[in-house]
């Protein structure tokens, strides 16, 4: 029964590395597209940035030319004033003097404007441009860290699922359909690792009987709670082979649940933390998204 247990568990390690890779290869494409979002949202940041400048500066040339023409407008109007013949000759002249001047005001405000505008964008052109030369870098690295990530996963899951092909033929049909039964009612996770009288994925304690005929791997057991094949990962065929698994909280029959929330609640919360040692199995999750994060970077 151990070598029949021992089968299995390199079967849900094979299972679980397939799906971790499914799931690697299905969210890459969305990683790199979105770092392609941020280089694209820089460039056109720099390209508004850019085409303003020249806006900018197409408008200060502009005005230049209007106030030079407006305070020559004004100096004619005051030698006008100075030769008014009547009184309604000399009303049009001042008339015309404040249209000048509430022009002129208006051109040298707006010229002001642009030109503090321009200096703080000038400013800032420099740092913006290397930001976008900096995550093109970034994104250049990416994609090349995603496609190799890509290659070697599909190499190796390749191999996986050969290995997996072989590995079925050598599992007996009853214990292989009670396997498939298992993983398909629980999310593909089968085996539950035990180093301690505690479900290695749902946690809960199992009764000490129970726990002294799993030590001896005489039988294939299955946690009383969630259904899950267990085995001891400290027999010397299983310790150095704990398949990556995450612990699943409140899983299980309600029956089951009601009988252990009958106890004290005081008293359970101790047994549960005196029990909820860090598992192997956890310690391998931690690893596996490890391995994620660095696929992002």
């Amino acid at each position: 029964m151990r070598n029949i247990l021992l089968k299995l568990i390199k079967l849900q390690d094979l299972d679980n590395k397939i799906k971790n890779w499914q799931q690697i290869e299905a969210e890459t494409p969305g990683k790199l597209a979105q770092a392609r979002e941020n280089l694209t949202a820089l460039e056109a940041q720099l390209t508004v940035h850019k085409e303003r400048l020249v806006v900018n500066s197409r408008r200060l040339r502009q005005l230049e030319v209007e106030t030079a023409d407006l305070t020559q407008r004004r100096i004619t109007n005051q030698t006008r004033q100075l030769k008014a013949r009547n009184n309604e000759e000399y009303r049009a002249v001042l008339k015309e003097a404040e249209t000048i001047n509430n022009q002129l005001s208006s051109r040298e405000d707006e010229l002001l404007s642009l030109m503090d505008e321009n200096e703080k964008m000038e400013a800032i052109g420099p740092g913006l441009e290397e930001e976008v030369k900096k995550e093109l870098e970034i994104f250049t690295q990416q994609a090349s860290q995603f496609e190799s990530i890509l290659q070697e996963g599909r190499k190796k899951n390749l191999e996986d699922e050969e290995d997996r092909k072989n590995l079925l033929t050598l599992i007996p049909a009853e214990f292989l359909s009670r396997f498939s039964t298992v993983a398909k009612n629980r999310d593909g996770q089968a085996m539950s690792p035990m180093r301690v009288d505690m479900c290695g994925i749902c946690r809960l304690k199992i009764p000490p009987q129970l726990f002294n005929e799993l030590q001896t791997g005489e039988k294939m057991l299955s946690c009383p709670n969630c259904g899950r094949i267990m085995y001891w990962t400290m027999d010397p065929l299983f310790k150095d082979f704990v398949p990556v698994v995450k612990t699943v909280e409140g899983e299980g029959d309600n029956k089951v649940k009601a009988k252990s929330k009958s106890k004290s609640k005081a008293k359970s919360k101790d047994n549960f933390q005196e029990q909820a040692e860090p598992t192997d199995e956890e310690s391998s999750v931690e690893e596996v998204e490890e391995i994620e994060e660095s696929a992002s970077v």
